[in-house]
């Protein structure tokens, strides 16, 4: 019995251990401004370590992902849409990222309309992931170290009006 328990324990020490998993909450996206804006990037980076924020914020200013972003960053470029860096087995052909649709109002972040992989559509009728990829594939699936912000059909003017546009900013 004892060499059972011991070959049951060894083979549970054998298996693989699962990478952290992070999984955002409503509570999680708040004010665009909240988040840190890299030199030359458009987007705002998010993470509850400090750490962990510092290392994505380094990540985005030397362009040199690595690995990627650590699990837990949450990037975003306009208030109502997020990317989140869930990690685990998460999405695995979408590098981990966790795609969002969200409502916002004066008093936060109320709800996420949508959440997923390449089920979520964003700002303009096609699925998140899948223009992420076809973009981004090499660089973490961010877009804006491939095409910039302007990628999008939009002036840098008309994006940080959307940003001014976020309503939990007071």
């Amino acid at each position: 019995m004892k060499a059972l328990v011991a070959l049951a324990l060894g083979l549970a020490l054998a298996a693989p251990a699962h990478a952290r998993e992070f999984v955002a909450e409503v509570g999680n996206f708040r004010c665009l401004t909240d988040g840190v804006r890299a030199p030359g990037k458009s987007f705002y980076i998010f993470h509850a370590k400090r750490g962990a924020l510092a290392r994505a914020v380094r990540k985005t200013e030397r362009g040199k992902l690595g690995k990627g972003y650590p699990v837990g960053t949450i990037l975003q470029l306009f208030p109502f849409e997020a990317m989140a860096k869930r990690g685990g087995r998460f999405n695995r052909e979408g590098n981990g990222w966790e795609y969002f649709k969200l409502h916002v109002a004066a008093d936060g972040t109320t709800e996420i309309l949508a959440r997923g992989k390449s089920e979520v559509t964003g700002l303009t009728g096609t699925s998140c992931q899948d223009c992420h990829q076809n973009t981004a594939a090499d660089h973490d699936s961010v877009c804006e170290f491939v095409i910039g912000a302007s990628g999008l059909g939009l002036t840098d003017e008309q994006i940080r009006a959307f940003q001014a546009s976020d309503a939990r900013c007071k």
